[in-house]
């Protein structure tokens, strides 16, 4: 009962209802229901060569999770992987998710690190990877930038300026089980 009631409510919540978004808000993340502990990125260095481009929010009313999407570009001579994300002003929580299409259905959940080779790029948007915003710690209003903090398993961070846009710039992709 527990899946097709997440179902139901990540179907309507990709219909743009930050409500039912709101309502699921008690869900686990990752393998055993496991919540990501926040990352503190505030001493982290500047990774060198890696960037984080066309970077966006998208809003849902608190205290639904908004989602992040951009594309992490690595230039660097080596691989680097992506281990957490932090938006200290703005956000309490965020995690890295990757959307998984099985069977007709597309499963969301947490991952541990992301990989990016040297001289490569990833898309993070909707369908595929992407951060989730949650506990926001103020108002958070569309049209503003939010600073999003990528932290590397090598202990540097990217630093990313990310639009804030309303739910409706996702179209709703299926069934969605959170």
């Amino acid at each position: 009962m527990f899946t097709k009631i997440s179902a139901l409510v990540a179907v309507i919540a990709l219909t743009g209802s930050g409500a039912a978004l709101a309502a699921h808000h008690g869900h686990h993340h990752g393998q055993g229901g496991v919540v990501a502990p926040a990352t503190d990125t505030t001493s982290m260095p500047v990774a060198k060569g890696v960037s984080a481009q066309g970077c966006w929010v998208r809003l849902l009313p608190a205290p639904a999770p908004s989602a992040g999407y951009f594309v992490l570009k690595n230039d660097s001579p080596n691989a680097v992987n992506l281990v957490a994300a932090a938006a200290p002003q703005d956000y309490g929580m965020l995690m890295v998710h990757q959307t998984r299409h099985e069977n007709g259905m597309s499963r969301m959940a947490m991952v541990d690190k992301v990989a990016v080779p040297a001289g490569g790029q990833l898309e993070f948007k909707p369908g595929g990877y992407h951060i989730m915003l949650e506990q926001p710690r103020r108002d958070v209003t569309v049209g503003e930038t939010i600073q999003v903090d990528l932290a590397l398993e090598s202990g540097e961070k990217v630093v990313a300026s990310c639009e804030v846009k309303p739910a409706g710039n996702m179209p709703g992709k299926g069934h969605m089980v959170h």
